[in-house]
């Protein structure tokens, strides 16, 4: 697709969803709805289902930029400046109080510095940029292993690369990251929340993207997480990010299973 650097979402292709005012304070998945168990639960309709759609991408999209890259000045300056980090307010509702709080704390701690976009860039270079030894790798492939010397760039990136083959998308030209960047498998949703929000089929569209989710981000999200707390950067912000991220997609599976009920894949 063809944006501008500072509204990049960040890894996937032609038609990658761009933020919204609508999505700036979106509902939590669901959140249209009381989501029962798959045995109790009425099943959604069409309006429920392509409203929960929209609102999903959008927070996938939020999730996917900021990993992508550091936070422009624009960005800083809509989201982080002023007042609690909008995009993810809805989330609040799927009983991640918690993690959303201490973004929140997090945030205001870090707009307390005389310069808080540059320290939090210096933050992300830490994290995300330099060694498996001191930082969070954000590849699916540095989690592949049992030890922390995993090999970058092998089955989890050819896999990865399987995942946008079939949906018929491609990475960015502007974003030069191997395919098992946690951007590129988290912007890949935000395309098939998007797309499958117009699906006829709600069951079998929400198990598909359950059985994604599950293959491509939950077998190596947690592990990833964990790096981010163990790194210590020296705000909050990204390790609270994380840990509200796998609260989010752990979340978004529970919905998405609910919604597939027998057509959830295994």
């Amino acid at each position: 697709m063809s944006t501008d650097t500072d509204d990049r979402q960040g890894a996937a292709a032609e038609a990658a969803p761009r933020a919204s005012a609508e999505t700036q304070s979106a509902a939590a998945p669901g959140a249209a709805r009381d989501v029962g168990s798959s045995a109790d639960s009425v099943p959604l309709s069409h309006e429920e289902w392509q409203f929960a759609g929209t609102q999903r991408a959008g927070l996938y999209g939020w999730f996917s930029r900021l990993y992508a890259e550091e936070v422009s000045e624009p960005l800083y300056r809509s989201h982080f400046a002023d007042g609690g980090f909008a995009p993810f307010a809805g989330l609040a509702e799927l009983s991640l109080e918690a993690e959303v709080q201490r973004l929140d704390a997090a945030i205001a701690t870090l707009r307390a510095e005389q310069l808080p976009r540059l320290e939090l860039a210096a933050d992300f270079a830490q994290l995300f940029l330099l060694d498996g030894k001191t930082s969070a790798l954000p590849y699916a492939s540095a989690y592949a292993g049992t030890d922390s010397a995993s090999p970058l760039f092998g089955a989890a990136e050819a896999r990865m690369r399987d995942f946008l083959a079939a949906s018929g998308l491609s990475i960015q030209a502007d974003f030069r990251e191997p395919a098992d960047h946690l951007a590129v498998p988290l912007a890949l949703m935000a395309e098939l929340a998007g797309a499958a929000s117009s699906a006829e089929d709600i069951p079998t569209a929400a198990a598909a993207q359950a059985d994604f989710l599950r293959t491509a981000v939950l077998d190596w999200l947690p592990r990833f997480v964990e790096r981010c707390q163990q790194a210590r950067p020296r705000f909050d912000v990204y390790p609270a990010l994380a840990a509200l991220l796998l609260g989010f997609v752990r979340a978004d599976v529970a919905f998405l299973e609910d919604v597939g009920g027998s057509a959830a894949v295994s």
